[in-house]
């Protein structure tokens, strides 16, 4: 057999096969029998069918037999022998198979490219100041006193204003004709709260209560009901009660409400302790990807797009995930799945080239990850998501696809760590650094 392998590019090649004549009748006289033991045709018993009406009706089943198992028996040969390591399966094409005659075929395959990682040490990155912002504190107060606020009556008199709740019979029609769901008594809407058709609440601003009204709005274009979608509508309004939020003191006892507090003072000293180690991860977490983007403009690579498609996807499954999270879909925030995968194929082309590069210097710098180096993160993880630890422990230890993934992310933990360390970080305020 001869076999040639040609480079296309750094990450595709194409081995060329050309199978001797002998070891192609070979496996077609294998096919033959088989096929024969199976074969009814009528008139014939099984395993009796004479072979001229066996190669008459199952050539094609033959050629396709006997393809699989040549493709079988020497593509994965050929690679172990060559040193490849592919991303994915092979594009095979060949040209027709005739019984006695040698068989030629080809198999374009992606392969990991042989990375050569060099000048990572000693990276020139920017890492954005932490700065305590107050204005965090005083808005997560805010939102704390929201919670707990209670609606009063608002003072005779007082005109309804954006947050203000007001209750209210309303009667919409178009063009003077009533429509189903245009009408409701005692609705009680949150000015602002963008519930209702846009600039319906607004025309509702500086109404008090014992006002009517006409609100004239229209419709939106991709409004759910077709028949009113786009229409100009008129909607007679009266304005029953107006409400307004009652915020609670901020003191001592405001804190209280919040479980382990005894003083304001304590519960701004813990938001802010939170805001910390939120915004010190941010930064932690922007560091890297600077790190990285550093090391890939070192050490540009080409990478397999098949690769490249599994990060898309997971970034995508993630996000998905993530959204759903907050009650939210990638359609409400604009998107379908093919448009987030076209709008993201670059970042995860770029997270692919660090990931291959990231392993390259833990290879290099000899950088493993022990068993104890596991324990640990898998209490980490225990903690973090607050299971069971010795739950958490044997998920990691009967599942070797999940444990193969966590050494994959640590030793990359690593490489990152091993590269700060040695960078020349230079720590800059947010508004100075070019990302």
């Amino acid at each position: 057999m001869q076999i040639s392998v040609e480079s296309l590019s750094s990450i595709k090649k194409k081995i060329t096969f050309e199978i001797p004549a002998q070891q192609v009748q070979a496996e077609v006289d294998k096919a033959y029998a088989e096929i024969r033991k199976h074969a009814a045709i009528k008139g014939f018993r099984k395993g009796k069918v004479p072979m001229g009406l066996i190669e008459k009706h199952y050539g094609e089943k033959m050629a396709d037999d006997v393809l699989k198992s040549l493709v079988n028996e020497t593509y994965f040969k050929a690679v172990t022998e060559q040193g490849l390591n592919p991303v994915s399966y092979p594009v095979i094409e060949s040209d027709p198979l005739m019984p006695g005659q040698p068989f030629r075929y080809s198999a374009t395959v992606e392969v990991f490219p042989e990375v050569a990682v060099k000048d990572y040490l000693g990276l020139e990155v920017a890492k954005e100041q932490l700065v305590q912002d107050q204005a965090v504190i005083a808005t997560r107060i805010r939102e704390m006193q929201e919670s707990v606020a209670q609606l009063v009556p608002a003072a005779e008199g007082h005109a309804a204003a954006l947050g203000d709740f007001v209750v209210f019979d309303f009667n919409g029609t178009l063009d003077g004709v009533p429509f189903a769901g245009g009408a409701a008594e005692d609705y009680q809407l949150e000015l602002g709260s963008g519930k209702f058709i846009p600039g319906f609440e607004e025309q509702l601003v500086g109404m008090s209560a014992g006002s009517n009204g006409t609100v004239k709005v229209s419709f939106p274009e991709g409004y759910g009901n077709a028949e009113l979608a786009g229409k100009p509508a008129e909607f007679a309004v009266s304005v029953k009660e107006i409400k307004v939020k009652e915020f609670p003191e901020l003191n001592d006892e405001f804190a209280k409400q919040f479980g382990e507090f005894e003083t304001l003072d304590e519960l701004r000293l813990k938001l802010s302790e939170l805001q910390q180690e939120q915004e010190s991860r941010r930064i932690d977490n922007e560091l890297r990807e600077r790190l990285i983007k550093a090391l890939v403009e070192k050490n540009d690579l080409e990478v397999p797009e098949v690769l490249v498609d599994r990060q898309v996807t997971m970034m995508l499954e993630n996000s998905k995930q993530r959204l759903a999270s907050q009650r939210l879909s990638l359609e409400m925030m604009g998107l379908t799945e093919e448009g987030y995968k076209v709008q993201f194929r670059d970042v995860a082309r770029e997270q692919v080239k660090g990931s291959l590069l990231l392993d390259a210097v833990a290879e290099k710098e000899s950088l493993e990850v022990s068993d104890q180096d596991i324990a640990g993160q898998v209490a980490e993880i225990a903690a973090g998501t607050r299971q069971d630890p010795e739950k958490v422990a044997n998920l990691y230890q009967t599942n070797a696809r999940a444990r193969e993934n966590l050494i994959a992310q640590m030793r990359e933990d690593k490489a990152v760590q091993f590269l700060l360390e040695r960078a020349q970080v230079t720590e800059l305020p947010k508004e100075e650094i070019k990302n």
